[in-house]
């Protein structure tokens, strides 16, 4: 029987929870030093908690009257000629199609070699629109990979999918046509209307998920993890 076997995720989460018995941990410690997947069991777990701490992390309230104005050129330039295309494909009836009938994240499961979670939490612009950026490069790499790209944004962060405040929707249009999935954290939305706040989202972005579960979930699937 492999060695690291031995050892639970219950004994994992224990240990790097501080829980552990002196020499349980000692014994787990000496076998991770030996078993190189073992030790990789261990690493994801501490990333996993870390993640799990700053998933909610408080962002203080951006000083929106102090920023300049934010230019909207650049990459995203061909933005406005995509919605259009978006708008086509929703008449036709496919971009309803692949939203309802899929699971987020479902398009060439099997061909894709890269996949990354974007996680905003800030509401300035500027971080937004870097977010955005992010993901279309990672989209167009001139590595030959094909990437999957998925966004979650909570907190102040939501505010990049509240359709009556983002500045950004003809940008998401644009990425949601070269089937980058958007997350808002349903957490933030509940908070948000037990203030009295109505939240609407961009059109397909989903609200099923807290940041918490998909940023869990996505780091023990294997995907890259990037908090802008």
């Amino acid at each position: 029987m492999n060695k690291d076997k031995e050892f639970s995720e219950e004994q994992i989460n224990a240990l790097v929870d501080g829980e552990l018995e002196p020499e349980e941990k000692s014994r787990l410690y000496n076998e991770a030093a030996r078993s190189e997947e073992l030790d990789q069991r261990l690493c994801q777990q501490r990333k996993i908690k870390e993640l799990v701490k700053i998933a909610y992390e408080d962002v203080p309230p951006p000083n929106r009257g102090a920023k300049p104005p934010l230019t909207r050129a650049g990459i995203f330039g061909r933005a406005i000629a995509a919605t259009v295309l978006v708008a086509v494909g929703l008449a036709a009836g496919f971009a309803g199609h692949r939203y309802i009938d899929q699971e987020p994240g479902d398009f060439a499961a099997a061909s894709v070699s890269e996949k990354y979670l974007l996680h905003v939490t800030s509401g300035e612009p500027e971080e937004m629109m870097a977010a955005l950026e992010y993901a279309n490069e990672l989209l167009e790499g001139d590595d030959g990979n094909l990437r999957q790209v998925e966004i979650i944004a909570n907190e102040q962060g939501l505010d990049l999918l509240r359709q009556d405040v983002t500045p950004f929707a003809a940008e998401i249009s644009a990425l949601q046509a070269e089937d980058v999935v958007f997350y808002a954290c349903s957490k933030t939305i509940q908070r948000l209307e037990e203030k009295g706040i109505r939240v609407e989202l961009v059109p397909y972005t989903n609200p099923d998920y807290t940041a918490l579960d998909r940023v869990v979930t996505r780091m023990q699937e294997g995907w890259h993890y990037e908090k802008i």
